[in-house]
Formats: C-alpha cells, structure tokens, sequence
C-alpha cells in the first residue's frame, strides 16, 4: 500500500490542533501527505488519481459531501471519517449544525474500506449516535490528543504564574462564570499572566496577549513555562462528561500543570491535572499553584510519560489503522511512537532537572 495519504480539515481554526497532530504524525512516518479542501468530487476524484491516494481522512458534513465513492472503490483507498451526532432527536452537544447529515450512513457504508469514529463518551452513543449505530456501522471511540511532535519546548523555566490559550466565541458564559471571575482574582492577587484567545478576552475587560500567531512553534512553551494552566470545556461537554478537548492533552505532555473543569479528566489523566469540582474550587485551585511553591518535579514527569506514552496521534492512528485490519501500519505506528514517547520524555526529564536546579538547560542529542 503507498504512503500517500489526503487530509481534508473542517473549516475554522478551532479544528486546526487535530488537523496538525494527525498530519504531522503521518508525515513523520513517511506518508506524503496532502492538506487541501478539493470543494467538489471532481477536484478529489482528481488528487486521488493524480498523486495515488490510499488514505483520506475527514470528516462529517462538508468533508463527507466530498467524496467520489466509485473513484474510492475503484483504487482501494482506505477512508478514516470523524463522524459528528445523528439521531432521530437531532440531538447535538455544541451546537445546531454539530449533527451529521441524514444521507452520511448511506453514502459511507458504500465505501469498502471506511473506518468511522468518533471523540464522543461511549455512555452518550444511544442518545446521540443512534443513527450511526444503528446503520450497521462499528462505530470506533477515538478521543483527540496531545500532539506530541510539537509538544517539545525550548525550556521549562518558568516565566510567569498562569497562561492559558482559549478562544470564547462559542462559549461566552463560560467567559462570564468562570474566567472573568478567576483572572480578575488573579489581579487582584498581583499574579502575572499571559492569556491568548479572540476578542471576548478584550470585551471582558481582560488584559490578553491577543490571538495565538504561530502557535504550533510556541505553544510548548507557553504551557511549560507557566506555573499552572487552567482548561475550561463548553457546559455540556462538562455536565454530560461528554469528552476532553485537545488541550487537556498538550498541557500534560508539554511539561504543564493543569487544572481542568471537566470530571472525564480523571478518567484518562488520573493524576496528571487536578479536577475541580465547583467555579469556587476551580478558581481556588488555579490560585493555589499560581505561586509554584508545589512544584513537583518527579510528578511532572509521570504526568508527561502517562500521556505521551497513551494518549498523542500515534496512539490514536494506531487505532485507526487496526480498525482498517492494516496491521502492519498499526504496528509501525505503535513502534514509532513509543521511540518518540522516550525521547520526549528523556527531554522534559532534563529540562525539569535542569529547572529544580537553578541551571541554564544546555540542549544535547539523544
């Protein structure tokens, strides 16, 4: 089977972190591959043929309505689809178009090789998913992830008590409930921060460093260089534990203390970031390590193995790949990401030693 696969993104830069930890996972595992929005079935049928495709990935809606069925068949291209909510309800969990078109089952149980999945908590399927399950389709449960390629910072010293990197758009009561309240404290408390974020920030009346330019290069850094990283969800993403977003990953990987509102944290992090259990206990806990008088090194650094060793891109295609009966992909896959899990881990290891003792971190080959 040839490496070259096609990746077509869902619009808007809140699905960019999958996009990169995908792509730069299979380009590191030597697959050519190609991110672009083909817009039609012609303009994919077209990079099918002319770079020989063997895997797409994309996902429901707009991607779904892109693809050449007979042109998939016809050359064995595998396909790995993100599959959003359908059911008879029109039940959705972040918003009124988060749901699936009605025709999607029909169309994908035409492709011969078609793995469907999604990031969707298993205990929510029955509400949300029926229609998916119902179809006949073995639908894969596969959360987003760390991705741990840019997960490396330059240094884990520390250069200011909070950061966190959010957008409030969507979600402007969790704005109002949660962050105002906590960064208004924080102010108070004279503890310097660094926010990055749209607009809503400004609005709030918050000091912010604007949009994230760049952020694949930086935001690394910003997570481990902070004494404590607080992560907010959407309200139902947290009262239905309904799943993590990607940054409940990447803090932990990239040598970050996290904080998380969302209880389903416990379930894949365990001691890897603390949970709150109210705004009240969310605002104190964010307080409390803003000092970083608890800095625990050794806690850091099981916290950083437990999700690069679980829970990065690799973990996740290794699943696809299985699902899609490519043993072989899935065993490279696994391989190689446990090679990279180390080096990564040996990395922050040295940055944190480094940091516990007073130490300029002096970069060497592993």
């Amino acid at each position: 089977m040839n490496k070259c696969a096609l990746y077509i993104p869902r619009p808007g830069d809140k699905y960019d972190a999958i996009c990169s930890g995908y792509v730069d996972t299979l380009r590191h595992l030597g697959w050519k591959t190609y991110v672009c929005d083909p817009r039609t079935k012609f303009g994919c049928r077209e990079l099918i043929e002319k770079h020989n495709i063997t895997l797409i990935m994309t996902h429901s809606r707009y991607g779904v309505r892109q693809l050449p069925v007979d042109t998939i068949n016809d050359n064995n291209v595998v396909v790995f689809v993100e599959v959003l909510p359908i059911n008879s309800g029109d039940l959705s969990i972040d918003g009124p178009y988060e749901v699936s078109h009605q025709e999607e089952p029909r169309i994908l149980s035409s492709i011969k090789s078609c793995v469907v999945h999604t990031s969707i908590e298993k205990h929510l399927w029955l509400s949300y998913m029926s229609g998916w399950c119902n179809s006949g389709f073995s639908l894969r449960h596969v959360p987003v992830a760390g991705n741990l390629l840019k997960a490396t910072p330059p240094t884990c010293d520390t250069v200011t008590d909070v950061a966190m990197v959010a957008n409030f758009s969507h979600r402007q009561n969790v704005m109002a409930k949660i962050v105002e309240p906590l960064f208004s404290r924080l102010t108070m408390l004279n503890h310097p921060y660094q926010a990055f974020g749209d607009e809503i920030w400004h609005f709030a009346g918050l000091q912010y460093n604007g949009p994230l330019a760049n952020k694949d290069n930086i935001l690394a850094h910003i997570y481990a260089s902070a004494n404590v990283c607080p992560n907010v969800h959407t309200e139902h993403q947290v009262t239905q534990q309904a799943y993590l977003n990607g940054r409940s990953f990447m803090i932990p990987l990239c040598g970050g203390t996290q904080v998380s509102d969302n209880p389903l944290a416990k379930k894949y992090l365990l001691s890897s970031c603390r949970v709150a259990t109210s705004i009240t206990d969310f605002i104190s806990q964010v307080v409390d390590l803003a000092s970083g008088e608890s800095f625990n090194r050794q806690k850091i650094e099981d916290s950083v193995k437990h999700v690069a060793e679980n829970h990065t891109y690799f973990n996740r295609l290794a699943v696809l790949f299985d699902a899609a009966n490519l043993g072989g992909f899935s065993e490279e896959t696994k391989n190689e990401g446990h090679r990279a899990a180390i080096k990564h881990c040996w990395t922050i290891g040295a940055m944190l030693s480094a940091k516990e003792r007073g130490v300029k971190y002096e970069q060497t080959n592993v």
